[in-house]
């Protein structure tokens, strides 16, 4: 499967039930019309390795024209959402760089969800 996403792989939708945005996968993504809601989102990093870890929860809130339960049992699925939250992450960092307010910190703030 393809690593590369980008914008054009998804778009932001509303979320009736929570005031979280859902992600909505496109046309051309290998999961169009499914909609997920990231919850909790974690990163672990391992300066021994130089490695980082993203670590997250979701709920699927349209499974599109996939099974809910092969979806939620697929570790291809659970990477492709990894990938396009990292494509997310990066493209804010990248964004907030370039407008010059984007300052590094070891604080973070959190949110408890239900939905997860």
């Amino acid at each position: 499967m393809n690593n590369y996403i980008d914008q054009s792989d998804y778009g932001f939708v509303e979320n009736d039930s929570a005031d979280f945005w859902g992600i909505k996968f496109k046309n051309g993504s290998p999961y169009a019309g499914v909609v997920v809601v990231y919850g909790t989102v974690s990163i672990k990093e391992s300066e021994e390795l130089d490695l980082a870890t993203l670590s997250f929860s979701f709920n699927i809130q349209d499974a599109g024209d996939y099974n809910i339960d092969e979806l939620d049992n697929s570790e291809e699925f659970k990477n492709y959402l990894g990938n396009v939250l990292q494509s997310i992450i990066n493209d804010n960092v990248i964004e907030k760089e370039k407008n010059g307010y984007y300052e590094p910190t070891a604080d973070s703030h959190t949110e408890s969800s239900s939905q997860q």
